[in-house]
């Protein structure tokens, strides 16, 4: 995969782009009850709270009380450019604290709104009505999220008491990268979040598709049967996976 700021600062700009177009009250499918609007202003205000974080090395729970202002493509791109710019101010190794209390370096900043911008994105794309075809997920970034999400996320959704539904291991394969992730629910408490498996194990589900399909199945943004889960996979695409 590219350098994650790298490409971050591409998601962003596709942002600002489909920001440029919309109305800003339609319907976000994805996210019942928002609009594009809503939508825009929820990600430039995660990226001031990201940048914020980055900047102060501070623990900050709460994302910011903003106010976006019109035209609202240009507001977020100021935000976008505040948040690269937070990002180019430190070393990616400094401490930096995020929400899963790990890997708590600056770095973590730009891999974790480097999905939350792609996902965005493809969220203003599905309100904007274009084809699945021209959404443009890259299929590393979409590898490097499904890690994400059983690593990062799963442990988010735990500490939320909404625990993933892995209760037996689950295999995901991506069938364009020759690759594939194991979920399996922890040897020593089950109650704790789902872990990513590094060893080759007995499993009792499958998940199978490209690596963007599995990705976007994950966060709900296709639907579970474009990867086929079966077995005990069903009930974790069933079940909270991403806040």
């Amino acid at each position: 995969m590219e350098e994650p700021l790298v490409l971050l600062g591409r998601e962003m700009a596709g942002v600002a782009s489909l920001a440029g177009r919309i109305e800003g009250d339609e319907p976000v499918p994805a996210c019942p009850g928002w609009t594009t609007a809503d939508m825009v202003t929820h990600l430039g205000t995660v990226h001031r709270w990201a940048a914020a974080i980055v900047l102060s090395g501070q623990r900050i729970t709460e994302e910011p009380d903003v106010r976006a202002t019109e035209p609202l493509d240009e507001w977020y791109a100021g935000t976008a450019t505040a948040l690269i710019a937070a990002l180019q101010a430190v070393d990616p190794q400094e401490p930096a604290p995020n929400f899963a209390h790990v890997d708590e370096v600056a770095g973590f900043w730009a891999r974790r709104q480097l999905h939350e911008t792609c996902v965005h994105r493809v969220d203003l794309a599905q309100a904007c009505g274009l084809p699945d075809l021209v959404w443009d997920v890259d299929p590393q970034v979409a590898a490097d999220g499904i890690s994400e999400v059983i690593r990062i996320l799963g442990r988010r959704m735990t500490l939320r008491g909404e625990r993933p539904h892995v209760d037996a291991p689950v295999r995901l394969v991506a069938t364009d990268l020759d690759r594939s992730w194991i979920v399996a629910p922890d040897d020593q408490d089950p109650t704790a979040a789902p872990r990513l498996v590094h060893r080759e194990i007995d499993v009792q589900g499958e998940a199978v598709g490209t690596a963007v399909d599995l990705y976007l199945a994950l966060w709900g943004r296709v639907p579970a049967s474009a990867v086929g889960p079966t077995g005990a996979a069903v009930a974790w695409f069933e079940g909270p996976r991403v806040p």
